[in-house]
């Protein structure tokens, strides 16, 4: 339902927003070679340029969504970006290590503030049904077009200018959308019941979460049996165990666990999971294919990944098109082959393997996939969820897609057998395992959709529509009516 003390917000100022930040998650992994040269980074201490992002993106991303619940969403969109564009400048002008780090660390939690706030600024400002599906598809569509294209800018901007690039271009944009947010974004009122901030809960799930995001982020390159790695990963467990036990007996919890009987909000998480892992294994596995075993320099590599981005761009609406005619769980369940027929064929990949052949329809493959999953999934993870929630909601699928991430591409690196952080010495068969991973993965997007999404879909409701009993509760709706 829509959240009508909001307003319709503007589409393709948000869409920017998630677009800078979709991009600025890949667009360093090119750029790690000159960030090491230029200011003197160790192997193992590389890893911490994209992993402090990624540790802080997803150990606030919860607490950021519910946030925007408690204070407004709007007041918390224009922060997180005015933080996202300082950090930024402070990493282009680092010069030493530690500051490029703790610039990555503020931008994933500038980021965690954002993102959260960005579908939840859409969610509530587009009824269920078409219109939130053209919404959402625009949003997902921004996404995988800025994950893909993240990559291919990076190669671009530290072939002809330098690494520092890749930090400094968020700045005239973040600048520019701050200043458009702050004119163009209506006030939201936020909820009396939203204010009374669990903060127990709040501790407890971020410690957990940060937990998580530091043993996944370390495992690569310190190993499984790492006793750095298993005592993050459990007390990460085990606070998240102990944030259940606080969310059954707190009288305004942070995550209303009855919110998970929505069976589409559920799967939808879980897809979200498996998806975001199907990305980023694919991507680093790529990238070192192509640099490793192809010789490609930064630049090329860049460009190889343009077809990828091109094909989310044209692939777009014929998806969303293609969830208001089917309904989320279809679509995904067709995502989910498409993704498997793209990983199962880049797992033919050996020493000789041409780009043209294998490598191109392989990554096409993944792209178009990747695109249904970033729009579609988006509906799944928001529908049946009243206004009041609708940060909770955006936060969770967000968390979910950050955690997939970043345990699968750990996965994904055992999985290949690369031992401490050693990824200039991948075998031919490291990297056909890394490939068959992700097919795996697909096909249990595959299985989810059929099984925990079947019977469900977004319902058809006008803006004007009163509403429910349970919305004005604040109690997520089961998603049960019939397909858009």
């Amino acid at each position: 339902m829509a959240d009508n003390t909001v307003g319709r917000p503007p589409l393709l100022l948000l869409c920017s927003a998630q677009f800078m930040l979709a991009l600025d998650f890949a667009i360093v992994n090119v750029a790690l070679g000159g960030m090491q040269r230029d200011l003197g980074f160790t192997d193992s201490g590389l890893q911490w340029v994209v992993g402090a992002y990624a540790l802080f993106y997803g150990g606030f991303l919860l607490l950021g969504g519910r946030a925007g619940d408690a204070v407004g969403r709007k007041r918390l969109f224009v922060a997180g970006l005015s933080v996202f564009t300082l950090a930024s400048l402070l990493g282009g002008l680092a010069t030493e290590p530690f500051v490029l780090i703790a610039a990555r660390a503020l931008q994933g939690l500038a980021a965690a503030a954002v993102s959260p706030a960005v579908l939840a600024l859409i969610a509530a400002g587009f009824p269920e049904g078409k219109e939130r599906v053209k919404a959402m598809g625009v949003f997902g569509a921004v996404s995988s077009a800025g994950f893909s294209g993240g990559v291919a800018a990076g190669g671009l901007l530290t072939e002809y200018i330098s690494w520092r690039a890749v930090m400094l271009v968020n700045l005239p944009v973040g600048i520019a959308l701050v200043a458009l947010a702050a004119r163009r974004l209506t006030a939201d009122h936020h909820s009396t019941r939203a204010t009374r901030l669990d903060v127990p809960g709040a501790i407890l799930v971020t410690s957990a979460m940060c937990a998580l995001s530091y043993g996944l982020t370390v495992a690569s390159d310190e190993g499984w049996g790492a006793t750095t790695v298993i005592v993050s990963l459990t007390v990460g467990v085990a606070l998240l165990l102990a944030f259940l036990v606080v969310q059954t007996r707190v009288p305004a919890p942070l995550v209303p666990l009855s919110i998970f009987r929505n069976r589409s909000l559920s799967s939808g998480n879980g897809i979200a999971f498996l998806s975001g892992g199907v990305m980023s294994v694919s991507t680093f596995f790529i990238t070192l294919y192509l640099q490793q075993v192809l010789g490609y320099s930064d630049v090329r590599t860049g460009l190889a990944f343009f077809p990828q981005a091109f094909v989310v761009f044209l692939a777009s609406v014929p998806v969303i098109r293609l969830t208001e005619r089917l309904g989320a769980p279809r679509t995904l369940a067709v995502g989910g082959v498409v993704l498997t027929a793209g990983s199962v064929l880049l797992a033919q990949v050996t020493a000789g393997s041409s780009y043209l052949l294998v490598v191109l329809p392989g990554g096409v493959l993944l792209g178009l996939g990747v695109t249904v999953m970033m729009i579609t999934t988006a509906v799944a993870a928001t529908s049946g969820v009243s206004g009041p929630q609708m940060g909770l909601a955006s936060g969770l699928y967000n968390s979910s897609r950050q955690l997939g991430v970043g345990l699968c591409l750990a996965l994904g690196v055992a999985v290949a057998g690369i031992a401490h952080g050693a990824v200039r010495a991948i075998p031919i068969g490291g990297f056909q395992a890394a490939f068959w991973f992700t097919g795996a993965l697909s096909a249990g997007i595959v299985a989810v959709s059929v099984l925990g999404l079947r019977g469900t879909a977004p319902r058809t409701q006008d803006e004007s529509a009163p509403a429910t009993s349970a919305d004005a509760a604040g109690v997520p709706a089961e998603a049960s009516a019939p397909a858009v």
